[in-house]
């Protein structure tokens, strides 16, 4: 079987919701060695740090109200046509989220696994401004 969906080469994400993003950057910067590879400061509240398998990374998510959930996270692929990326998807019967656009920075779109498991997939911006 052909696979339908164009995956990024060397480009997964795996995500953690925290509350205190210089806390996080600073436990898997200083006890992993886990370079930075992007940062967007506490006012975008993402970051993302470079894994020891190339092209794979960390995303940290500041999460701004509620708990955290201790060891819940995102899977995420990075895919290079979101819309073909979730037509697919949903040709397969699997649950998705509406597409959610944030200009100049990143499209993006939530399915579920079989067990109810989110794995998030992400695009270069559809809406550049």
């Amino acid at each position: 079987m052909t696979n339908k969906i164009s995956f990024k080469k060397d480009s997964i994400y795996f995500q953690y919701d925290v509350s205190d993003i210089e806390r996080a950057k600073k436990f898997y910067n200083e006890t992993f060695g886990f370079e930075i590879a992007w940062e967007g400061g506490t006012e975008v509240g993402w970051c993302e740090l470079a894994l020891p398998v190339n092209g794979a990374k960390l995303g940290l998510n500041l999460k701004r109200e509620g708990d955290i959930t201790p060891g819940s996270g995102t899977l995420t692929f990075d895919v290079t046509n979101l819309d073909a990326t979730k037509s697919y998807l949903e040709s397969k019967d699997v649950k998705t989220t509406e597409i959610t656009d944030i200009p100049e920075m990143v499209s993006y779109f939530d399915c579920y696994d079989s067990e109810g498991n989110r794995i998030q997939i992400v695009s270069e911006p559809r809406v550049k401004s």
